[in-house]
């Protein structure tokens, strides 16, 4: 397989109510077309909650889904995902709904209600779609995964809760890989698990602390083209990169620069940029990741984490070198 090589790329974001920026970016996504989706959770007070649209050179195009109750709104949105449609499917964990969007934002539908029942839904998070088309939900203080055609009807499920094998506390993030398997963040058991696509359980992995193979609340997961793993190692502020097998591969801590949209609204903004040195926030530190919630990798190379506490994405390229023999 060889080695990969992570290059930091650029940042695209900074703290925004509105428009061009966002505010704690839970989760990031790219379409068909190659344009970036990033899902702002905010917090109670500022309700700054809405998908934000641009492209992946930072061209602002348009945002959706802010603060509410009404179809068409969240309020505490967890995770999104893209269909092969281009359609954009939001979880919300304060309504125990599926919101579904068109690709230019405009409200479609959405489904799902509160319980513990088969197809009921506790503070869903974590969203992927398997190659038939159907939504795998992380039904996070149900405990489970279900599973539902686009449109909500409930097919199957699997999970409990627990910390034995197959056993969830808290789950958080999903993703599938090339053959199908369910690969899980099982946050508050500080591990990954893995599953058939039935829902048979595989293997754990990982446990708590800060050393390689360690995570300390993992929430977002993701699995290139080549079927590494990555996992949003959370309140340890990295993401770790594994082979297929689970072995450490990579750690990335964090590289951003300013983004094109800091360094604009600095620029224009003089006393602001003042501040800001005065301050000493430019520091060695602020290239770091600061609570990284999500990640998404695309078939060219790149990989996008959502920098939750600094209100961007960070964006690396990744590149194969091939081993040749001596």
């Amino acid at each position: 397989m060889g080695l990969t090589n992570f290059t930091y790329s650029h940042t695209i974001g900074l703290a925004s109510f509105e428009g061009r920026g966002f505010m704690n970016p839970v989760d990031v996504r790219v379409n068909s077309k190659g344009v970036l989706y990033v899902l702002s959770r905010s917090n109670a007070q500022n309700k700054d909650v809405r998908v934000s649209v641009a492209t992946l050179d930072s061209d602002y195009k348009f945002e959706f889904g802010r603060w509410g109750t009404d179809p068409g709104k969240l309020t505490m949105p967890t995770a999104l995902v893209i269909d092969r449609q281009d359609r954009v499917y939001v979880a919300d964990e304060h309504m125990h709904n599926v919101s579904v969007f068109a690709e230019d934002g405009k409200f479609i539908s959405r489904w799902g209600e509160p319980g513990t029942g088969p197809g009921k839904l506790n503070r869903p998070a974590g969203l992927a779609f398997d190659s038939h088309g159907d939504l795998l939900v992380v039904d996070h203080l149900n405990a489970r995964v279900q599973k539902f055609t686009p449109e909500g009807a409930f097919i199957s499920s699997f999970g409990e809760f627990g910390s034995a094998a197959g056993q969830f506390n808290y789950p958080w993030g999903i993703a599938l890989d090339n053959a199908g398997d369910i690969w899980i963040a099982d946050w508050r058991n500080d591990r990954v698990q893995k599953f058939r696509p039935d829902g048979e359980f595989v293997a754990a992995f990982g446990r708590t602390g800060s050393k390689p193979g360690e995570f300390r609340r993992p929430s977002g997961l993701a699995i290139d083209d080549g079927g590494d793993i990555y996992v949003a190692d959370w309140q340890n502020d990295r993401v770790q990169v594994f082979t297929p097998q689970m072995k450490p591969r990579e750690v990335l801590n964090g590289d951003a620069t300013l983004s094109k949209w800091c360094e604009e609204f600095l620029a224009v903004n003089p006393e602001q940029r003042d501040q800001r040195i005065a301050s000493g926030i430019p520091g060695h530190e602020e290239r770091f990741f600061w609570r990284p919630s999500a990640i998404c990798t695309t078939s060219d190379g790149l990989v996008m984490v959502a920098d939750s506490c600094r209100h961007r994405i960070q964006i690396y390229r990744r590149v194969r070198v091939p081993v040749t023999a001596p």
